[in-house]
C-alpha cells in the first residue's frame, strides 16, 4: 500500500511541474507577442524636414504587416505614414543609400527649391 501512495505522490509531483512549466511558457510567450507588434498605431501625413531629429524605419515583418517610420523630434516620437510623399521620399533616399545607419542624416538634407534656375550668361 505504500508502494502506491508513494507512485501516486511522484506522479502528482511531476503532473504539477509540467503544467507550471506549460503556464510559465505561455505567460513568456504572451508577453514577447505583445511587445513585437506595430509599434506605430497613429501616423502623421508630414512633419517640417528640420523639426526631425532622427528616424528608424522599420521594414515588414510577420508581426507587423505594414513599413513604419518612426520620426525622433525634440524629446518625443512621432509615426509617418509610409505612403505619404515625405515617407515615400524618406524611404526611397534610406534605400539609395544602402540602409548605411552612419549616412542616414543626409536623408534629413533636402535643399529648399527657391523657384525655376535663371539662365547663365555667357
Amino acid at each position: 500500500m505504500a508502494f502506491r501512495t508513494q507512485q501516486a505522490s511522484i506522479c502528482l509531483l511531476f503532473l504539477i511541474s509540467v503544467c507550471s512549466h506549460f503556464i510559465r511558457g505561455t505567460v513568456a510567450a504572451t508577453a514577447i507577442s505583445i511587445r513585437e507588434k506595430c509599434e506605430c498605431v497613429e501616423e502623421t501625413g508630414s512633419v517640417q524636414w528640420r523639426k526631425i531629429a532622427d528616424y528608424r524605419i522599420i521594414q515588414r515583418d510577420p508581426l507587423c504587416n505594414k513599413v513604419q517610420i518612426i520620426l525622433q523630434m525634440s524629446g518625443k516620437e512621432t509615426c509617418l505614414n509610409p505612403e505619404s510623399k515625405q515617407g515615400k521620399k524618406l524611404q526611397r533616399c534610406w534605400r539609395r543609400i544602402k540602409f548605411n545607419t552612419q549616412r542616414k542624416k543626409v536623408c534629413l538634407q533636402f535643399k529648399k527649391k527657391n523657384g525655376p534656375k535663371k539662365p547663365k550668361r555667357h
